[in-house]
């Protein structure tokens, strides 16, 4: 195969995939990865998140892998009201293909949230980052390595294609929140991801499509008892591409807070069904304990498209923990 061939048929094929989100099936518990304004509304001061996806191992050798980290704060809270910034940092990193093709996304999320009252919060936020991708072309077999039986890797090949490409990029979003307890709140947002539409193209121009990304949750315990309930949708629209998911948990409270102070914060099992929208059953379970959460998904594919699946999606771990640093003023009266 002629290298220009090689690199039409790779083109076409990075295009594709270039303009696809990453699908986390337990996406609820990193607002801020899909909205900058969402940084900061973890429930105490600190908050440090990670979670990995495995998904396709049916389908190909090289399976998609994700893994993300975050961490976000609160920081310069006003005085004489509740107004504050949120602070982070997120880095995405998603591999994938016989060519090692991955993606690595760093942002610096920033958030202003206003306080209409004790209840009602609205946040502004912009996340200035990296967007990079990248191949190995020396993952590849080209013609002149084949010598009647196999490959010789060791035949230098016919490599020609930019290694990596990385632009800044620049997302922004609304975020309001209203909240009466820790167990009772709901949350609707709105962004846009990768404003600039850089251009990240290895030989020809290939522009990073503008996302847009709905969000809402909501958390509410039923009065006198220990169940609550946490629906959850998220809908992504960029280019072509749909990717929506609406689903909710269902939550079963084992501990509750302290009613003075809340320095004990509840302890809840959970577990949840939802569907990507022609594409997947997701089941998850989770458990959260003194600001611990350890949780697990996994995602079934129904999506005739891709037979060779075999019904088979990914599987997703996650971690989170939010801590308490400044005990000043944290008890109830």
């Amino acid at each position: 195969m002629k290298l220009y061939l090689s690199i039409i048929i790779f083109a076409i094929s990075l295009s594709v995939s270039a303009q696809q989100a990453t699908n986390f099936g337990l996406f609820y518990l990193n607002n801020m990865q899909h909205n900058p304004a969402a940084v900061g509304t973890n429930n105490n001061d600190i908050k440090m998140f990670a979670n990995f996806r495995y998904q396709y191992f049916t389908v190909t050798d090289k399976p998609y892998r994700t893994l993300s980290a975050a961490v976000e704060a609160k920081v310069l809270k006003a005085k004489n009201n509740k107004h504050y910034f949120g602070v982070g940092g997120s880095f995405i990193n998603d591999a994938s293909g016989d060519g090692r093709y991955g993606v690595n996304l760093i942002t610096v999320p920033i958030a202003y949230h206003l306080y209409f009252n004790d209840y009602n919060s609205l946040a502004l936020g912009v996340a200035p980052g990296l967007y990079q991708r990248s191949i190995q072309p020396g993952a590849f077999t080209w013609q002149n390595q084949w010598t009647g039986i196999d490959f010789n890797t060791a035949i230098p090949g016919e490599d020609g294609i930019n290694r990596v490409v990385d632009r800044f990029n620049l997302d922004a979003g609304l975020f309001f929140k209203h909240q009466t307890s820790v167990s009772n709140k709901f949350y609707i947002g709105a962004s846009v991801n990768h404003i600039l539409e850089q251009d990240l193209g290895f030989f020809a121009e290939d522009k990073l499509e503008r996302r847009y990304v709905g969000q809402f949750g909501l958390s509410h315990r039923f009065e006198l008892t220990r169940f609550g309930i946490s629906p959850n949708v998220y809908a992504m629209i960029q280019g072509e591409h749909r990717n929506i998911i609406f689903g909710s948990n269902f939550d079963f409270y084992l501990i509750d807070p302290s009613r003075r102070t809340i320095f004990i914060n509840p302890n809840i099992f959970s577990f949840g069904v939802y569907h990507r929208l022609m594409e997947g059953i997701i089941l998850n379970f989770q458990f959260s304990f003194e600001g611990f959460t350890v949780a697990a998904s996994y995602d079934s594919n129904i999506n005739s498209m891709i037979p060779h699946s075999k019904s088979v999606g990914g599987f997703e771990v996650a971690v989170m923990y939010d801590l308490i640093v400044n005990k000043k003023q944290k008890f109830l009266y």
